[in-house]
């Protein structure tokens, strides 16, 4: 359940340039991010999951970018203990892709997850403290 690369190669060339200018809104570059990811979407990462869109939003200090999808599964056989069952792979991907990395290292990330009705089933929040 995770996005595409080409997705994460947007992302982290629009995130480096936060990087070269320290005084950037990050959540202006986030909500850049977001627009065109939204481009893209609806997307199917997989069999089951569609992202359909991506927002970012402030939470205290920190920039979260939401990636909002869709899970074709039967009512009630995916819930939150489920979605942390996958939570340690996805940690590991963003914390060893240097692309996904470098994306972290600027804002959170959090996977928000509905069913097909749009009823909220649960979400995966990532962030760098995740990495060891």
């Amino acid at each position: 359940m995770s996005l595409s690369k080409k997705s994460f190669l947007v992302v982290a060339a629009i995130f480096s340039l936060g990087m070269v200018n320290a005084h950037a809104n990050l959540l202006a570059e986030c909500n850049v991010v977001a627009s065109q990811i939204n481009k893209s979407a609806p997307q199917a990462i997989d069999q089951v999951t569609t992202l359909t869109n991506a927002l970012c939003f402030q939470e205290g200090p920190a920039v979260q970018l939401q990636y909002r999808n869709k899970l074709s599964v039967p009512a009630g056989s995916v819930n939150q203990a489920k979605l942390n069952s996958i939570r340690p792979q996805m940690v590991a991907a963003w914390c060893t892709d240097p692309t996904q990395r470098a994306t972290l290292n600027q804002v959170n990330i959090q996977y928000h997850y509905s069913d097909g009705a749009g009823k909220y089933i649960g979400k995966i929040d990532i962030s760098k403290t995740d990495c060891r």
